[in-house]
């Protein structure tokens, strides 16, 4: 091979090496629009992106992961929807946006799957509007109490046999009326396979007992992430029959992977309606008799 054509090819690596580096599959784990709440409250996510770098990059969005989405009038897209951030600047891609881009979508709860073509940070606001109230200023951004969600990247998801921790969530055990706080936990599962997470916790609190979506469950519990689904669930703590009224308690959760998956939890103060977003962290996994 002559020095002129490994010169060549060297280049043309090198290219393809910064292409394939600067083009990123991300997943938003939670996103929502127009989906009513347990008291009246409607939440709708708007998503913020901003280009660090000295050239546009352009964001796309790659698929949804149901959870639940409802067209009743669909309309066609004739272009793959985009918003292009120019540099070192933000785009706000506004919920009524993302509904047109979803296909006209009346209402959407899942995950969001997006792909840039360089840097990029993508961060959602989940906002909560009072029910009559469309929740919107100017027929533009939310307004409202919010949740922050980030964009992940695919490739840092967890793999097979990682063990997280999910810390400082709250409950309320024997609240002697409406719950103090309520803790649910989300998955996304952005590949084609079916996905199984295992919830454990430390031993006395698994020994006071879980409800998982009002059921009783035994820990370690299996919970299924279908391929390419969205699932959340409740958790809740058994109460005490020998207890009074006991105050809010905190506690973590312990997750293991059988595959790629984002993990989030979601704290919400009942009596502000103020949520608060949980991320995991990783942790060296423990033998199945110390999770117990």
């Amino acid at each position: 091979m002559s020095r002129t054509t490994r010169t060549v090819l060297s280049i043309v690596m090198s290219l393809a090496a910064v292409t394939t580096v600067r083009a990123e599959d991300l997943l938003l784990p939670a996103f929502a629009l127009g989906v009513r709440g347990y008291d009246g409250a409607v939440w709708s996510s708007e998503l913020y992106l901003t280009n660090p770098g000295e050239q546009p990059v352009q964001v796309t969005i790659d698929g949804f992961l149901g959870g639940t989405i409802d067209r009743p009038a669909p309309c066609t897209l004739f272009m793959t929807p985009t918003r292009v951030v120019p540099p070192r600047s933000s785009v706000v891609w506004t919920a009524s946006g993302l509904a047109t881009d979803l296909g006209c979508a009346d209402t959407a709860l899942g995950a969001l799957e997006l792909r840039a073509d360089g840097p990029i940070q993508i961060t959602s606001r989940l906002v909560r509007s009072e029910d009559g109230d469309d929740g919107t200023t100017d027929g533009l951004l939310l307004s409202g109490r919010g949740q922050e969600f980030e964009a992940l990247p695919v490739t840092g998801l967890p793999s097979r046999g990682d063990v997280l921790v999910l810390p400082a969530l709250l409950w309320h055990r024997n609240p002697c009326g409406p719950a103090a706080f309520e803790t649910t936990l989300g998955f996304a599962n952005p590949t084609a396979n079916d996905q199984v997470v295992l919830l454990t916790m430390e031993r006395d609190l698994a020994a006071a007992g879980v409800r998982v979506d009002g059921r009783h469950v035994e820990i370690p519990h299996r919970i299924d992430v279908p391929a390419r689904g969205w699932v959340q669930v409740q958790l809740e703590p058994e109460d005490v029959p020998t207890a009074g009224c006991l105050p809010p308690e905190g506690f973590a959760a312990r997750i293991r992977v059988s595959g790629p998956v984002a993990v989030y939890a979601s704290v919400v103060d009942r009596r502000s309606h103020d949520p608060r977003t949980v991320m995991p962290v990783p942790m060296k996994p423990l033998d199945d008799a110390a999770e117990r």
